[in-house]
């Protein structure tokens, strides 16, 4: 009898599979589904949010009833929705809004810098402070010390970030308001520049030093959105960011305010997948409960995001050997970087209390000598408390040697690599052709099979998908077309990988997204041509056609 129920139940099991149809079906697609290298299928079905099959029309047809809509995406190319790790997601606002802050990574001269801020004080009351992010000093023709930002106004304090967010410029008037002067001792952790010659600091701030443009009280700060602006200007950004190609993100410095943000896009439905590392002053009310843990496929809140170091692109990191460039204090080629203000013990007590709490670490370290102290602090964690498979990160990780990626091998951290040498490439020449050949080291990290993933740090470098996918296989610089490392490039396939199933490996999430097959979430991306065999040089152009997170399509047609 028992045969006959088993027979019976497996009957009705085969029955009701094989009605089950499709919400979505793709056809006609070249949709490259990372199952193994250079695997690909022509349809693909999906119900709910998940993918039910794939393969082709004819395999995927069963799944079609009435009630299914079907796409026919005409050979068009699809690839899994990227997975963007590490960025700082902000709001955006129209220009004329006074807490508005100005994006200046587009800006290509000094003149045109100083008529931008103008433009912006004309609307901005006497007194309030301007702000803008973003700016290169290559593209400037030079750094933009305070005698520049006084001709933008002498009536509003001024500040604005380098394109590496590790370095800031400030006018006359906030330099004034905050006491800096030739009397001020650089920080530890940090250096105010200095005219030649002199002690007197030239609004260039670096590092820790940029705290000090915050001291005082007298500072009049733009009023702050309501939170239904806020909100909007959220899902302005979260909407563009989808359209872009990128279905799942990484908040790499959240606050407790954010993380009420991101709860609430969360209960509306909003279709962008986040995952938030507590930013380090917020570790311990992440440890003792305060603020709550999550692990849903819409919001994780499981790790803490350490800096231990400076920065690669703002030439402040700290290296075992000198700068290949002239310490314009000294007149030599002695200059190593900037220290990290906290020490290893310090570090380690900060690692061992995070790691004991069952959270990841997700730690900023961009020069060599950095890194090794924050790997020799993540092994003392996993000795002090043994962890299988803890995955803590090196964000960014750049100036590395061979000794550096065997450790990471060896423990199992996860690298997360800068890919931004489109952008910031020509930055990188001071590090000498050795070190470039170690930079970054996506080739020599897949080759021993260290899985990583690729970031964007926007607004570091721009967000959208083709721009990061052409700069991590191509390596060259935008304006003039520079290489850098070409050892270690790697194919179109290769970066997808590493940007899609690195990405959710990177988040303990590699069996649920990251590929296009059956049981995985459907989120996917649509593209107009297919970066794994077009000229390299042309990937930066491909067009996102289509977006489709959850298995609902979320931009495009």
């Amino acid at each position: 009898m028992k045969y006959i129920c088993l027979s019976a139940f497996l009957l009705a099991f085969s029955i009701a599979a094989f009605a089950q149809k499709a919400d979505l079906v793709l056809i006609n697609g070249n949709i490259v589904t990372l199952k193994q290298k250079g695997d690909r299928a022509q349809a693909m079905a999906i119900a709910g949010d998940k993918i039910m099959a794939e393969g082709s029309v004819q395999e995927i047809s069963k799944y079609i009833d009435k009630n299914t809509k079907v796409i026919d995406l005409k050979g068009k190319t699809v690839l899994p929705g990227f997975n963007d790790v590490h960025q700082h997601p902000a709001p955006l606002y129209t220009f004329d809004k006074p807490y508005a802050t100005l994006e200046l990574d587009t800006v290509t001269s000094m003149k045109n810098l100083v008529a931008l801020l103008k433009r912006k004080a004309a609307i901005t009351p006497k007194g309030m402070l301007i702000r803008g992010v973003g700016y290169n000093e290559t593209k400037l023709g030079g750094q933009p010390i305070r005698d520049s930002l006084d001709k933008a106004s002498a009536d509003h304090p001024i500040i604005i970030s380098h394109v590496s967010g590790h370095l800031s410029a400030a006018n006359s008037m906030l330099m004034e308001m905050n006491g800096i002067d030739e009397n001020t001792v650089d920080p530890a952790g940090g250096a105010f520049e200095r005219y030649p010659n002199s002690k007197r600091p030239d609004g260039i701030c670096k590092e820790v030093a940029a705290s000090y443009l915050h001291k005082s009280k007298q500072i009049k700060y733009p009023p702050k959105p309501t939170a239904d602006e806020e909100m909007e200007g959220y899902r302005k950004y979260f909407s563009n960011v989808l359209a872009s190609g990128v279905t799942s993100i990484g908040d790499a410095w959240t606050t407790p305010e954010k993380v009420v943000i991101y709860r609430k896009l969360v209960a509306e439905g909003f279709p962008m997948r986040f995952n938030v590392l507590m930013g380090t002053p917020y570790a311990a009310d992440l440890i003792n409960g305060k603020i709550q843990r999550s692990n849903t496929d819409h919001l994780r809140i499981q790790g803490v995001k350490v800096i231990h170091g400076n920065s690669l692109s703002g030439k402040t990191c700290w290296l075992y050997e000198p700068y290949d460039m002239i310490n314009r204090v000294t007149g030599k080629k002695d200059y190593y970087g900037i220290p990290p203000a906290r020490s290893q013990a310090s570090l380690d007590s900060l690692f061992l209390a995070i790691h004991k709490a069952g959270l990841q670490i997700a730690c900023h370290s961009n020069g060599d000598r950095e890194i090794d102290m924050v790997i020799s602090a993540i092994e003392k964690a996993q000795k002090a408390v043994p962890r299988g498979d803890a995955r803590h990160r090196i964000e960014h990780c750049s100036i590395t040697n061979q000794g550096i990626l065997d450790k990471i091998k060896a423990d199992g951290i996860v690298p997360v690599f800068h890919c931004y040498m489109y952008e910031l490439g020509e930055k990188m020449q001071v590090y000498g052709e050795k070190r470039m050949a170690m930079l970054h080291p996506t080739k020599t990290a897949m080759d021993m099979g260290i899985v990583y993933a690729l970031h964007s740090d926007a607004p570091i470098s721009p967000y959208p998908a083709m721009i990061r996918l052409g700069s991590a296989v191509n390596r060259k610089t935008k304006d003039g077309g520079i290489v850098i490392g070409a050892n270690q490039r790697i194919d179109a396939e290769d970066a997808i990988k590493a940007y899609t199933y690195g990405g959710a490996y990177t988040t303990f999430e590699e069996e649920k997204k990251g590929r296009l097959i059956a049981g995985q979430l459907a989120d996917l991306i649509v593209l107009d041509q297919d970066p794994t065999t077009i000229d390299s040089d042309k990937i930066y152009d491909i067009k996102v056609t289509m977006t489709v997170a959850g298995g609902k399509v979320v931009f495009g047609k």
